[in-house]
């Protein structure tokens, strides 16, 4: 069977993409107690730990308010809801994304229109149509949007932010952008909470007001009128807790990254992707691009190191969101572009062979 085979071959390689495993063993003990620390007081969910994380949260991205989530999409979902846009509305997303970024918009009631990115695998904001009543701007692989640019736009900005919780360009997060941006905790991001998660972040009273009332069915609480039918949609104390614990080691984490990507840029024969122009780039992902990256995503394979790509199917080589716009870049890009593993758990040794199969 199909997942047998992934399965073998997930096993037979030897330096992974994501290396969580090893995270956990320097860390888990510490999740472990704090959310014990809360089990053993019956917070399931809604934590005092909850409301810790969402200050710590607002605090570090100088955002105003956070409302937790229970992953990524959701907060994308209840963004847009938030912004109240009428129903099938147009909105426009970054098509060089995973095809969650778009979901959230349909499932919120709009429609989506997929638009072409830049070099850095953003949204162009040369590219956003007229019709468009809000943007979706995804800061891709710790690459930032042009988003000075984006405001000029004249329409709700959302920042999905989930690839750059690290990156910051001229003094400002990822996440400080937008009139809402959207965080991620799942286990491929660079802070997990070992389940799911994620977070809106946004310095609007009204919205933050009306995201803690989507989260939850729409209301304040079980007797409360609903605003709207809203989603079921917490973390767990568990994954709070891991959140908070990821984040304390973080920077540290951060560092790793950003050496073991600039030692592999320097190295490598192949140009890469990720941008070294910003004040510090999460390097969620670390991208290379090649005119022959079939054979190169072959040849680390049979290194027996894990080399994929993001993404084969980007938004609009979906049928329900196919387009007839100008996607040429997004589809040059993904022609060419492949990703290594670049986790701060790497050995020095592990760092080394993913250097030579670059040369």
């Amino acid at each position: 069977m199909i997942w047998q085979k992934r399965l073998r071959l997930f096993r037979k390689m030897s330096i992974k993409l994501f290396q969580n495993n090893r995270i956990w063993s320097s860390i888990g003990n510490e999740i472990t107690d704090l959310a014990n620390s809360m089990h053993a007081r019956g917070y399931a969910q809604n934590s005092p730990l909850m409301l810790m994380l969402e200050q710590q949260l607002a605090q570090h991205f100088g955002r105003k308010h956070c409302i937790t989530t229970g992953c990524g999409t959701d907060a994308l979902d209840i963004a847009i809801q938030s912004i109240e846009l009428p129903l099938q509305s147009t909105v426009a997303v970054s098509n060089y994304t995973f095809t969650a970024s778009a979901h959230a918009i349909k499932r919120a009631g709009h429609n989506v229109v997929a638009v072409d990115v830049d070099q850095n695998y953003c949204i162009d904001p040369d590219k956003i149509p007229g019709s468009a009543a809000a943007v979706v701007a995804v800061d891709l692989f710790g690459n930032m949007s042009q988003h000075q640019r984006l405001q000029q736009a004249g329409v709700p900005i959302i920042v999905d932010a989930a690839q750059s919780l690290e990156s910051i360009a001229h003094g400002k997060f990822s996440a400080q952008h937008g009139l809402l941006s959207c965080l991620s905790f799942s286990p491929s991001k660079t802070v997990s909470s070992w389940g799911s998660g994620g977070a809106v972040l946004t310095d609007s009273d009204e919205l933050a007001a009306r995201c803690q009332k989507l989260r939850l069915h729409g209301k304040t609480n079980n007797n409360a009128d609903a605003i709207a039918p809203g989603l079921n949609s917490m973390m767990s104390s568990f994954e709070v807790a891991a959140v908070i614990v990821g984040l304390k080691y973080s920077p540290q984490w951060q560092q790793r990254r950003t050496k073991i990507a600039q030692y592999l840029c320097d190295r490598s024969v192949h140009q890469c992707a990720n941008d070294f122009g910003l004040d510090q780039n999460t390097f969620s992902k670390l991208v290379f691009q090649s005119d022959h990256k079939d054979l190169v995503v072959n040849q680390f394979k049979d290194l027996n190191i894990d080399c994929v790509v993001h993404y084969n199917r980007l938004v609009a080589d979906e049928t329900i969101y196919a387009s007839n716009n100008d996607l040429l870049n997004s589809k040059r890009l993904q022609d060419i572009s492949f990703t290594v593993p670049n986790q701060h758990t790497l050995t020095d040794s592990e760092v080394e062979t993913i250097a030579k199969a670059l040369t």
